[in-house]
């Protein structure tokens, strides 16, 4: 087999499956679907997981496909605080009594732009309107450039406030890398932050990079990570950069010329996989790492690993509550997205409504499918005799439209099938996103998606 024509034709647009159905499915939906599904929920009384957005960065990191509000005005930063507190007391109103929550993830943008007192005034929200769990994950994305320049004070509020995990964005040690993409970082800059949130005590520490970006080569990203295995963080996020400048114009400002080809790209992934795996981390998924004591790895042997909008984490609650602008939760199985403009978030927010504008309503069979890519991309494994008994559904009759796919993908060598279990092989691990799709109903060969290398 020639691999690089291989890389060639598997390297097409598919999704991440962050979730299913993927976002772009998503439909506007009325209050009354929003209502219905938290009155659902609150009478499961099952814990909640919560995602709360902070938009604003002081500048745009051009290889970003998040939602982000460029803002260096103090006084917008706090009016939206003063919002987003005012949306977790209205939608904890929507309950009986208050629910428990076992997990919170802060996200962005840039959390970390917050002060020390705006995050004190999120969390006294939370804690009046929501149960925290004593053990609950409490984890925040931290841009180290933040919490530099006072040596370690700001990270120590946060450990103070509650938050047991943080995990850094370094995406790349080397500065001819950062200057591309407009990443200004210091290697002792990362360094540092990382040490300080040693010493203060965090339960874990993550570190996020990046593949893909202009000037990587296989060579030069070798010292990153094996400079970050050095470090010894608890977990590592190694993800493939998402090309799409069609919906992230930004990205079109950095050098296309000076990006890896896929065959590059994919030699820069496979070395590096190599080399953490070799410093002794647990390969979870397609893009994480974890040391094997922790509990990300403890999840993937007991095979309770979840995936969801922040990546492989924790099954600590099924349902996700999403707060702050564009944040999506799902809810006893509907999807539910907040408005993507912050004067409609305002807006809603101000006169005392729910801020969704969209979100998706699953039905049985998305559910199935919903479990059939989970599992795949979580466990990379599937036992059809699980399947029916958990659906009532024979596998192979069920998914006979897959036939041709799944076929396609054992020739391939990406997919290994007995009467009882798809087994992706090692390479097909690497190309899970490919065997997931195959089961996708939604997915159109146009699709507005990032290529799977």
């Amino acid at each position: 087999m020639d691999l690089s024509l291989k890389l060639m034709e598997w390297n097409r647009p598919v999704p991440r499956y962050t979730s299913y159905p993927t976002a772009p499915q998503f439909y506007p939906l009325g209050l009354s679907d929003v209502l219905q599904a938290l009155k659902r929920y609150d009478e499961t009384r099952r814990p909640l997981s919560l995602y709360i957005h902070i938009p604003f960065c002081r500048t745009m990191c051009l290889y970003c496909g998040c939602f982000v509000i460029l803002n260096r005005r103090p006084e917008k930063r706090a009016a939206y605080v003063d919002l987003l507190c005012r949306e977790i007391e209205l939608t904890a109103s929507s309950f009986s009594s208050k629910r428990e929550v076992t997990q919170i993830h802060f996200g962005g943008g840039t959390p970390t732009m917050l002060s020390p007192e705006e995050f004190d005034r999120i969390f006294d929200a939370l804690h009046r309107s929501f149960l925290i769990n004593g053990e609950a994950e409490v984890a925040i994305e931290i841009d180290p450039r933040t919490v530099y320049e006072d040596r370690g004070e700001k990270l120590g509020h946060l450990k103070r406030v509650g938050f047991n995990r943080v995990s850094f964005g370094v995406q790349d040690l080397d500065p001819l890398v950062q200057e591309a993409v407009r990443r200004r970082q210091s290697e002792e800059m990362t360094v540092s932050t990382f040490e300080w949130a040693r010493k203060i005590g965090f339960e874990g520490i993550n570190i996020d990079l990046i593949y893909g970006l202009p000037h990587q080569t296989a060579e030069r990203f070798r010292r990153t990570a094996s400079r970050i295995a050095e470090m010894r963080p608890d977990r590592i996020a190694f993800f493939s950069y998402a090309k799409v400048p069609w919906m992230k114009t930004h990205q079109k400002a950095m050098p296309e010329e000076a990006e890896p080809s896929p065959e590059e790209k994919f030699r820069i992934y496979v070395e590096s996989r190599s080399t953490f795996q070799e410093a002794g981390y647990t390969a979870i998924g397609m893009d994480h790492f974890s040391l094997p004591e922790d509990p990300l790895t403890k999840a993937l042997h007991n095979k309770t690993l979840w995936r969801n909008f922040q990546g492989y984490s924790l099954k600590l609650a099924e349902d996700l509550l999403g707060l702050g602008v564009s944040s999506i939760g799902l809810i006893d199985s509907v999807f539910l997205q907040n408005a993507k403009s912050l004067e409609e978030w305002e807006r809603e927010i101000t006169a005392g409504r729910l801020p969704v504008f969209r979100g998706f309503v699953l039905n049985e069979e998305d559910k199935l499918r919903r479990w059939v890519i989970q599992t795949l991309m979580c466990h990379f494994e599937l036992d059809k005799r699980e399947f029916e008994r958990l659906f009532g559904h024979r596998f192979d009759i069920h998914f006979a439209s897959a036939r041709e796919a799944l076929d396609r993908l054992r020739a391939d060598g990406l997919l290994e099938e007995t009467a009882e279990k798809l087994l992706p092989t090692e390479m097909g691990r690497l190309m899970i996103r490919l065997i997931a799709a195959a089961f996708d109903a939604y997915l159109k060969p146009e699709g507005q998606f990032s290529k799977s290398i």
